[in-house]
Parts: structure tokens; sequence; C-alpha cells
């Protein structure tokens, strides 16, 4: 498994994409923004899977495009169905940040906790941790964590947002510590991390 990571729109959300080195199979998470960086790192791929940690605008605004160059199924949580389509429950009204309109959008599959996907002949497992919205999800792939908006570098989503909530974040901080071994975070926003230095040195370890 290969990752390539692209900073994407104005909040500059962390869009992975990820190709399984034996098929070429891709899967691109999280497409912000639809960019010409974006679209481009897609020519010539073969990509299956579109998938959303969870429905804020600032993960969810390329996902149009993205489907129309290649026709990948887009895969979400059932808890976010409404953000994909309410621009007031995604914060594309409240962030004003965007000069396109929103478009409302559809899961071709619905993902649940302990799910299995397979690109090619890489396995990628659904985690669920709500706290940012009660839909989001990480992916597992490997030994890499990919956690949207759940866990960054020495810090955590925000909570405060419809549908957040501090406790079921603290929650989904322990479950991901009980992983065994480490693992490379690849989060929503910002640096990546492991989830040892999470274990270690996370504000939200004190509260498990």
């Amino acid at each position: 498994m290969t990752v390539q990571s692209l900073a994407l729109g104005p909040l500059a959300t962390n869009c992975y994409i990820v190709t399984d080195e034996k098929t070429e199979r891709c899967a691109v998470i999280d497409p912000g923004f639809a960019s010409k960086q974006l679209l481009k790192a897609l020519e010539g791929m073969q990509v299956d899977m579109i998938l959303l940690t969870h429905a804020h605008i600032d993960h969810i605004m390329g996902v149009h495009a993205v489907q129309e160059m290649t026709g990948a199924k887009l895969y979400v949580h059932e808890n976010e169905a409404e953000r994909l389509q309410n621009p007031d429950a995604n914060l594309y009204n409240q962030m004003g940040c965007y000069n396109e309109p929103f478009l409302p959008l559809a899961a071709d599959q619905f993902v649940a906790d302990g799910d299995t996907l397979e690109l090619g002949q890489t396995k990628i497992k659904v985690i669920s941790t709500p706290g940012h919205t009660h839909g989001s999800v990480c992916y597992l792939a490997e030994k890499t964590l990919f956690s949207g908006d759940t866990l960054f570098c020495g810090s955590y989503g925000r909570v405060d947002f419809p549908t957040g909530s501090f406790s079921s974040m603290v929650d989904s901080f322990y479950r991901l510590t009980q992983l065994e071994g480490d693992y490379l975070v690849l989060p929503g926003h910002q640096e990546t991390t492991t989830l040892q230095n999470e274990r270690l040195m996370n504000p939200l370890a004190r509260y498990i």
C-alpha cells in the first residue's frame, strides 16, 4: 500500500490517495476540495472508492468532481447521511469560505463499525469513533490509521459542532489507544503523528 497526501481547500484538509500496490486499485479519503492538484494526481488511476471519515464540508466538497472523473463509489457512516444533503448540517453555510455552490451528495454504501473494505488486496477496517460528529469513523489499513478529525497530532477534533460530544470523543480516543502496537496516524488536518505518541502526549489521555 502506498499513500499520497494532499492538503486541499481553504482549511487545508488532508486528502489521502491510497493505492494497493499489487492491483493498482485506489481509494480517495476525504476529498475536501476539487482542486487541479487533486484531479491531476488522479489522472490514469483506477479509483474504486471515496472514503469519508465524516461529512463536514471541508472533507466532502471535492466528492462530485472525483466521482465524475473516476466513477468511484462513496462510502460513509449512516449517521453522516444528513450532512451529505444539508448545507447547514455540514457547515457549508456557516463557514462561508467556498466560492462554489454546495451540491447534495448520496452515499453508495454506508459503513459500520467493524466492516472490512477490500481495495484490491489491501484490507481497510472501519472503526467507529464518534465525538467530532456522531458518525465519525477512522480507517485502519496495514499499519496506518486515517483518523479524520477524531485524532490530531497532540490534539483532537472540535466537539462543539452539531452532534459533537466530548464524552464520546474521550471514549473514541480510549478505543484507539487499545489497538495493539503502534500505527502511523494520518489526520484530517495538520501533520502526521503516531498512535504511541498520542497515547503519551495527547490531552485526552488525562481523561482515560
